[in-house]
């Protein structure tokens, strides 16, 4: 069922089975469920209930999403759901997980996790990311200011803007996304000098810092609100269209006589 799942999804992605008879080893899979709401989701409902011994866990080799699936025999349905990201993806998981995927059959399934659970993954990640990199950005600028900050910097604020550094990129990405209608020419022409900086960066952290403490507000209200810095289409109800002056009326010569 796993491999039929991974066949219809983008990317490549690897399969392995687990085995986890005891209880100590299924609490331990409990508790890296990323849980979805109050309750923790279906996945958290079955490992809890039904205690299955068997889960498939599936990995997408580029990016590191984590699922798992289990079979709940009682009911006799499949459910998916998504594991906490590494610290890489998300350090601080404070956010809630996307909804899992429950269905009967393997065409169900491997549909509800395409058109479902990855895109509810993706928005559940940037939330995450979002909520991490505005707590670090606030406690950044509350403790510090960019002539302020002393070289070497503490091991908390290095590790705040290692975050920053991480997150940046896939903010970015996630702004210049193909939408509707394209970006206002503003927010095209900040976030190309924001990426040359970010790469210019090298291994000088004095010059992040700055540009993280002094830029990074506008980054994210970027990234929190991208359509409000799009070029709204112009209906083509609305477009002005040049008239066509009317042609003469034709004038017929008089016969003579």
């Amino acid at each position: 069922m796993a491999n039929r799942i991974i066949r219809a999804l983008p990317g490549q992605w690897t399969v392995t089975m687990m085995t986890h008879p005891q209880p100590d080893a299924q609490q331990e899979l409990r508790e890296g469920v990323w849980a979805s709401g109050p309750s923790g989701g279906a996945l958290h409902k079955v490992l809890e209930a039904s205690r299955p011994s068997t889960s498939a866990h599936l990995r997408r080799e580029d990016d590191g999403i984590w699922f798992v699936l289990v079979h709940d025999l009682w009911p006799g349905h499949y459910v998916v759901g998504a594991m906490v990201p590494g610290p890489d993806e998300l350090d601080m998981v404070a956010s809630e997980g996307p909804a899992c995927a429950t269905a009967r059959t393997a065409e169900a399934i491997a549909t509800a996790v395409r058109d479902q659970l990855l895109p509810d993954y993706a928005a559940a990640l940037l939330r995450g990311q979002l909520a991490e990199a505005e707590e670090d950005l606030r406690w950044a600028q509350e403790s510090y200011a960019p002539g302020e900050v002393l070289d070497p910097v503490s091991p908390a604020l290095a590790e705040a803007l290692n975050r920053f550094l991480s997150h940046a990129p896939r903010l970015i990405a996630h702004v210049r996304r193909s939408q509707a209608s394209e970006l206002a020419s503003h927010a095209t022409a900040f976030l190309d000098s924001f990426e040359t900086s970010l790469n210019s960066v090298g291994q000088d952290h004095m010059i992040a810092m700055s540009l993280w403490l002094t830029e990074g507000d506008q980054l994210l209200e970027l990234a929190r609100n991208p359509d409000r810095h799009r070029v709204t289409p112009t209906p083509l109800s609305a477009v002005a269209t040049p008239r066509l002056p009317k042609p003469a009326p034709a004038v017929s010569a008089a016969r003579s006589r």
